[in-house]
């Protein structure tokens, strides 16, 4: 974009002034669409030479929007409190009687990185009682040094005898429009408005008057506690329901300052609705507005205007906008505001003037005692129990946190119950009544025709386009046509503000009416009333008069195959909407099916019988939607499809965020009202790159570590055992549903869904939250390779081959039974990239392991000669998965620094752990299958035939920095005859369990992350089977026990000593002392740390000790035993070197000291520098 570029269309010109601030984005860029609610579209647009946010103004308005002409004044000004306007897009366009208009399209400010919403900041400190009037005093100065920008760019005028008439006359208009609209929700008499209006006459002479903020608030403001300037106020366009002209005239500077003081009570008002337990103080408000008035004067000046009429005026203004937006968004918070505006007139009253001094700053009546002013804690209708950041005083900066819900689920969804009474209500909650007479000409014109076989497809649920026949439609004529479909009903009425409107039988179940058009080219607000026979009625709201609940950009990601947040767009999301008539909570459906002629959504709502609830097709895109009044948490639900084969097909929902517990099969509606408190272990993983970090990691089978618990309980005992055991992460086998236990997991039929075996979503949530509060890192086991061909889940999901690939040659995994998917396709890319984002993101996971890889990358994995197709190069590389994979990898780091995508990947594929720029796979890690089959088939041998093979135990080496490894013993090593660890070793139980002393202790040492599965950790004596827990009766016994004490010893030592993890995949890290001494069964090796220091392991895996053993060691003095396997508190024999080995000067082995000492049997010693050597060598 250049200062002054143009772009024409149709009628319409755009030009894109530059302010001369700043420096646009260019070259390079990267867009990101914020989805918070808000009044505009913004997008945040990074490059190398600046970041921006890009704000499209969604309706357009003719003449100067505020926003630009402030945000280049400020820019001109220099102004730091605020984010600097970088550049903003004229446009002149043609109205529809030819005359032409002009206004802005979007404006350009620069993108402030690292704030925090100050709405955030204040309302957690009015929960915990803190007192926030250092910061406020600070937002006032900050506040004032805007003022004074503005007012030094655009100039300043004073009210006199001419202009102070009109200004009042404007502030009087505006307080009687607003009180007109909302005066029977205030209930205080019209009198004490007109008292407060007649002050007003001669308070105004005199006062200076300037362009300002308009509509400023806390949610207008980002926070920067570190940064130089400690606040920057945002969005300059004025409050969004007043028109332009309005917005643009000069104001008084205390309409700002009121307006933030009313976002201070509306702070400590949430606070209590949100926390019963909130502490917040009754003078918090006031504390925090007399500070902020305090630094305001500091730099502006000024006498304290707390308690004169024009201050009551501004704040009564300010609270009537917000009892109106309220009441239009969130009724169950409009008690906010009311009492605000009652506490302003109550001074004003005739009879109570003389006795209303009080405290507040409102200037009227004292403060009510707990539990009843501003905004106290109770209940209404349809109440919200999250701070959202659709409310007035929300979050509406751009760039500033979303708001997390506040309080915790249940352990149970009572959705059923719940959507149930809401589907059945006889008034919506927060409505007005329902009539009771019938509308003036209802029934008097005819409906809008239709044809006979749409009708019966309506009544079928078999039409494509359900919306544009039912629901309320306006012919051309003023009248408006209702229809709906309602089987078994003997008798439908709509019933509307202006009355009742009943209907007639159509045909099949359809239902007629008519009514002349009360709001002129509007259908009006109304519900549906059903008699069912025997007097039996039911008030119902109409799925059919909502707009589609996924937008136009949305459907052009998904086109594209790249919208990263998928789940936001597809599948069930509860929503809540305000009507004339009252609140509405229900959910939106929306499914990908584009070879489906028709979609039904059926569900215990509606007796699992969709032709009710038929959804609407949105075009070439392949989706469907519909929005469900009444539908809430908890409710069970498929999809009803009708193929192109005319055959109607049941399936459970692919994007469904939970699921009935299995063998049930139904999707169930979900609301995560979890808030994680795991903010430091996030910010430390973002900072952290896991490749220099620790990684010993204890992988889990949920159903089957402790059988019977579930996901709350894990979230105590698992952690309380990883902790104990001093793992740096758990990995759990496949988490996501999966219809068959046998399968581990690793036959996913929902893969945005935690399995309900172990409960709701949200309790995984705090398992995760758990483990890392507890300093524990999660690693979840990610299955895109295949899936299972249960025909209620993925498989021929809309009657054709959708989500697998349709040539059963790419399509059918051979080995097992499964469905391939279809790699090559956009959508299916899309939802298993925003698949890994989901876990990645919405549960908080810091690594995902990808399984089965390895038959993702080869077109002829597990196929004979002619039972696959060679690329289109001749080649056997699945070219399609190879770039999903590159993709799916790129996508998450860029996305979530700090975790890791590991592979399990068994061939020396080339790049699996190569950055995708340079063509890798871009994996942080992969399974070192090699080392672990070379090495379990080593420690299996007698120790008398183990120098034969000795090979196999240093092969490892000559690879190991080829890629980035993580050396796993899993569970695929103890099962399926394979025996446990434990029987894999040779000898006695003494010798079974030294052998696995020393084999740990040497993975623990080898370069490379490590990982062992549950029980292997204290000698699992039978092989592992799902369908029971772990002998851990066996930890009980001293031996065994033995063992656990020594991998918790391991994961001690290895955490404090950097050498064995902070140069894993540096060849420098690593140095052989001696490889090749097969005749002692000795291994020897030197790990070095980032900063130069050494340790030394030395593994004996002879079954007799070696007495005076000669071994090289980099340096000469004294070295300490940092861990010997065979110490009798593992279980050993207690051949050890007494703590300490001297090293002196001379070479051997080829380093510079020679060292003489004694390796235990089936042992393996490290030794490390003493530090506290005294001996000066």
């Amino acid at each position: 974009m250049e200062h002054g570029s143009q772009i024409e269309g149709p009628g319409t010109t755009a030009t894109g002034p530059l302010s001369g601030a700043g420096n646009l984005p260019s070259g390079a860029i990267e867009a990101a669409v914020l989805r918070g609610e808000q009044s505009n579209t913004s997008i945040i647009v990074r490059s190398e030479t600046g970041n921006a946010m890009v704000k499209v103004f969604r309706q357009l308005a003719e003449g100067l929007n505020p926003e630009v002409e402030l945000g280049a004044a400020l820019a001109k000004a220099g102004a730091t409190d605020v984010a600097t306007a970088l550049g903003w897009i004229d446009a002149e366009w043609s109205l529809r009687g030819g005359e032409r208009a002009s206004g802005q399209l979007a404006v350009v400010h620069e993108f402030l990185e690292g704030g925090t919403d100050a709405w955030s900041f204040a309302l957690e400190a009015a929960v915990e009682g803190r007192s926030i009037a250092q910061d406020a005093r600070a937002l006032g100065a900050a506040t004032a040094r805007v003022h004074e920008a503005l007012a030094d760019t655009l100039g300043i005028a004073v009210l006199d005898d001419q202009t102070g008439p009109p200004f009042v006359d404007r502030l009087a208009s505006r307080l009687r429009s607003a009180w007109d609209e909302v005066r029977d929700s205030i209930g205080v008499d019209d009198a004490a408005l007109e008292n407060l209006l007649d002050s007003l006459g001669g308070a105004v002479d005199g006062l200076p008057v300037q362009r300002i903020h308009g509509d400023l608030h806390l949610g207008q403001v980002l926070r920067f506690p570190e940064g130089e300037r400690p606040f920057a106020i945002l969005d300059f366009e004025g409050e969004p329901l007043r028109p332009v002209a309005e917005r643009s005239h000069p104001d008084v500077v205390l309409r700002d300052v009121v307006g933030m003081l009313r976002s201070f009570d509306y702070a400590a008002g949430a606070a209590r609705r949100t926390d019963p337990a909130a502490r917040v103080s009754e003078g918090w408000a006031d504390e925090a507005g007399r500070a902020y008035w305090e630094g305001y004067a500091s730099v502006a000046g000024g006498e304290d205007p707390f308690g004169t009429p024009l201050f009551a005026a501004l704040w009564l203004d300010k609270a009537l906008y917000e009892v109106a937006y309220e009441e239009r968004n969130r009724p169950a918070w409009a008690e906010i505001p009311i009492r605000a505006a009652r506490s302003a007139l109550t001074a004003w009253l005739p009879e109570s003037a003389a006795g209303a001094a009080g405290e507040s700053i409102a200037g009227g009546a004292a403060q009510a005692g707990p539990g009843t002013a501003h905004g106290a804690a109770f209940s209404l209708p349809g109440e919200e129990t999250d701070v959202s950041p659709h409310g007035e005083h929300g979050t509406n900066a751009a760039g500033a946190a979303e708001q997390e819900a506040v309080g915790r689920r249940d352990a149970a969804d009572d959705g059923a119950v719940r959507g149930a009474a809401l589907a059945a209500a006889s008034v919506a909650d927060g409505g007005a009544s329902l009539p009771s007479h019938v509308a003036a000409g209802a029934g008097e014109k005819a409906p809008i025709p239709v044809d006979g076989d749409v009708i019966a497809k309506l009544a079928a649920g078999a039409y494509h386009a359900p919306h544009a026949v039912l629901g309320a439609h306006l012919d051309g004529e003023g009248t408006v046509t209702f229809r709906t479909v309602k089987h078994l009903a003997q008798g439908v009425t709509v019933l509307t503000p202006e009355g009742r409107v009943p209907l007639r039988h159509e045909a099949h179940g359809v239902w007629v009416g008519t009514v002349p058009e009360s709001d002129t080219g509007h259908v009006p607000d109304y519900r549906l009333e059903v008699e069912y026979g025997e007097g039996h009625f039911v008030t119902l709201d109409d799925p059919y008069r909502y707009m589609p609940s996924i937008g136009e950009l949305d459907l052009h990601l998904i086109g594209e195959g790249r919208h990263e947040e998928l789940w936001k767009a597809l599948g069930a999301r509860v929503e809540r909407h305000h009507s004339m008539l009252g609140n509405v909570e229900g959910t939106a459906f929306t499914v990908w099916a584009p070879n489906a002629q028709a979609v039904q959504v059926k569900g215990d709502f509606n007796g699992w019988d969709g032709r009710e609830h038929s959804m609407r097709s949105l075009g070439s895109s392949g989706i469907w939607e519909i929005f469900i009044p009444g539908v809430v948490a908890g409710m069970c639900y498929k999809f009803g499809i009708l193929t192109k084969h005319g055959h109607w097909v049941e399936r459970a929902d692919p994007m469904a965020f939970g699921t009935e517990v299995p063998p049930q099969t139904a999707s169930r509606v979900v609301e995560s009202r979890y808030a994680f408190k795991d903010d430091a272990w996030m910010a430390e993983r973002a900072a952290t790159d896991p490749l220099d970090a620790p990684m010993s990691v204890y992988e889990v089978h949920l159903g089957s570590w402790r059988p019977g618990l579930g996901y709350r309980e894990l979230a105590e005992q698992l952690v309380e055992y990883v902790t104990w055991m001093g793992f740096t992460h758990v990995e759990f086998m496949p988490v996501a549903e999966h219809p068959f236990g046998g399968s581990w997991g690793y036959q996913v039929t929902s893969y945005y869904a935690p399995s309900s075996r172990f409960g709701h979503p949200d309790d995984f949530r705090y398992l995760v939250d758990q483990l890392h509060q507890a300093g524990i890192g999660v690693i979840v086991d990610w299955v895109p390779a295949h899936f299972p061909k249960d025909e209620w889940a993925l498989a021929k999901f809309d009657g054709e081959a959708l989500y697998e690939h349709a040539d059963p040659m790419q399509g059918e995994h051979p080995d097992w039974g499964t469905l391939i998917f279809n790699f090559g396709r956009t959508e299916v890319r899309n939802f298993l990239v925003a698949n890994a984002l989901y876990w990645l993101e919405e549960f908080h996971v810091d690594a995902l392991r990808v399984d089965a890889v390895a038959s993702m990358l080869y077109l002829d994995y597990s196929r004979a000669e002619g039972q696959w197709r060679p690329n289109q190069f001749g080649g056997r590389e699945n070219l399609e998965a190879i770039s999903f994979l590159q993709e799916a990898n790129a996508t998450a780091y860029k996305r979530n620094p700090g975790i890791a995508m590991i592979a399990e990947e068994s061939t020396a594929f080339p790049g699996v752990t190569k950055p995708t720029s340079v063509n890798g796979l871009g994996f942080g890690l992969k399974w070192n299958m090699g080392w672990m089959h070379d090495s379990l088939q080593y420690v299996e041998e007698d120790p008398v035939n183990r120098r034969w093979h000795h090979n196999k135990m240093t092969f490892s080496i000559v690879y190991a920095f080829s890629e980035n490894f993580l050396l796993p013993i899993s569970h695929d090593e103890v099962v399926h005859g394979k025996g446990s660890m434990l029987r894999k070793m040779p000898g006695d139980r003494w010798q079974q369990l030294a052998n696995l002393r020393a084999f740990y202790a040497f993975q623990w040492a080898h370069p490379g992350k490590q990982l062992v599965f549950m029980g292997c950790e204290f000698g699992q004596e039978s092989e592992w089977n799902q369908e029971y827990g772990l002998d851990w009766w066996l930890a009980d016994l001293e031996p065994h026990r033995g063992l656990q004490s020594l991998i918790r010893e391991l994961n001690t030592v290895y955490r404090a000593t950097p050498a064995l993890y902070e140069k894993d995949f540096d060849p420098a890290g690593y140095e052989w002392i001696r490889g090749d001494d097969d005749s002692h069964n000795t291994i020897s090796f030197i790990r070095w740390s980032a900063d130069g220091e050494p340790l030394v392991c030395i593994a004996n895996f002879a079954g007799n000790p070696h007495i005076d053993y000669t071994v090289g060691l980099p340096r000469a003095g004294r070295w300490r035993e940092l861990l010997n396997t065979d110490a009798k508190e593992y279980g050993g024999s207690g051949v050890t070197n007494s703590g300490y080995v001297m090293a002196e000067e001379g070479e051997w082995d080829g380093k510079a000291a020679t060292a003489v000492l004694t390796l235990p049997p089936l042992g393996v010693v490290y030794l490390v520098p003493d530090s506290g050597d005294t001996t000066g060598a």
